[in-house]
């Protein structure tokens, strides 16, 4: 059987993510992956009739808009667009990335959406076994759920590098605590709350990415300039150049108010960095606290300070760093696409 795979979005332009799924998948005998933009992608879909899968990684962005009315018709717009393609022969599967929207706008349409999704889908990939028991537990959908983890990217932008040298490319002294956090500014990745927490530290915090809304980093940077041992960088890092803020790093911090996977934690971990990082079961299944990190308990500030005290005054951060190393190692891509390629050709029999 030769099955057409239509991966949603085709791209994603401050993650390797699908890069590296799809990429071994490109001789996989009888699997076709057509990685083009939404509207052709839906005409194909809706237009053809040979065996044709829609993956739906990500769709917040289809349904969710400040304007109220305007984030009802979407979602109205969205499940009809669901219910219309399984009504045109079309499978489709969906990997949860989250458990609900990023910028959560309006909760009840968008508890309606992942309903929808759920039900629809022909298969579910979650990233743990944990993140499956969230989604069941939160949405309480009786829905086939498929354990196939996030890849790790060990080495795929060069090997770890030096600590002094990297720290000298990127200005910052040689021999300071440094905690960092990297990534798109959002406020579902709990910054305030860092910046709060951060309050008469020693050494050195560093808060560094891309901002999607300019008022909102101007904000981190209006409260971090109240310490003086705090920076706030508004600038994408390319992913070439993480491994050099990664050596850089003591630690890296995801102060997340919710967490289901997350990249940046796989990069972390990929790059030897011990992390600060929620206790949440996603984050449990890959850190121990005091072996690949430290844990507290999400939103709460003391938890939170407390961690990063731990952080400061552990002897032996380089341990950690080789454990975390050590736990990405087993989340290769080619394994993680070859399950991926054989979801879909089961899904695709069972049509």
């Amino acid at each position: 059987m030769s099955i057409t795979v239509y991966p949603i979005p085709h791209q994603l332009l401050t993650s390797p993510y699908l890069d590296q799924l799809y990429a071994p998948m490109a001789n996989a005998p009888g699997l076709t992956i057509r990685r083009i933009g939404f509207r052709s992608t839906l005409q194909e879909l809706l237009l053809q009739r040979s065996a044709r899968i829609a993956h739906w990684h990500f769709f917040d962005e289809l349904t969710q808009v400040p304007a109220a009315w305007q984030t009802a018709a979407r979602t109205i717009a969205f499940m009809g667009l669901l219910r219309t393609l399984r009504l045109r022969g079309v499978q489709q599967i969906w990997t949860a990335h989250n458990i609900e929207p990023h910028e959560l706008r309006h909760p009840a349409w968008a508890n309606r959406a992942y309903i929808a999704m759920l039900r629809t889908a022909n298969a579910v990939i979650a990233h743990s076994q944990a993140a499956a028991d969230l989604l069941r537990r939160r949405y309480a959908v009786q829905a086939a759920i498929h354990v196939i983890p996030h890849g790790s990217y060990v080495g795929l932008h060069g090997p770890r590098r030096d600590r002094r040298e990297s720290r000298a490319q990127l200005g910052l002294p040689a021999d300071e605590f440094i905690a960092l956090n990297l990534g798109t500014f959002r406020p579902y990745k709990g910054l305030e709350l860092l910046l709060d927490a951060w309050q008469d530290m020693p050494g050195q915090l560093l808060i560094v990415g891309g901002a999607k809304d300019q008022a909102y980093a101007s904000q981190l940077k209006a409260r971090a300039a109240l310490q003086p041992n705090i920076r706030v960088q508004p600038q994408f890092v390319p992913d070439a150049d993480l491994p050099l803020w990664f050596a850089a790093a003591d630690v890296i911090v995801l102060p997340y108010r919710k967490l289901l996977s997350s990249g940046i934690l796989l990069w972390a971990l990929s790059y030897g960095v011990p992390v600060v990082a929620p206790a949440v079961a996603p984050v449990q299944e890959l850190i121990s606290e005091g072996q690949q990190g430290f844990l507290f308990a999400p939103e709460s500030l003391e938890e939170l300070r407390a961690a990063l005290w731990r952080a400061i005054n552990h002897p032996q951060l380089s341990a950690l760093g080789e454990r975390a190393y050590q736990a990405a190692l087993p989340f290769d891509w080619p394994t993680i696409a070859a399950k991926t390629a054989a979801l879909y050709r089961a899904v695709a029999q069972r049509a």
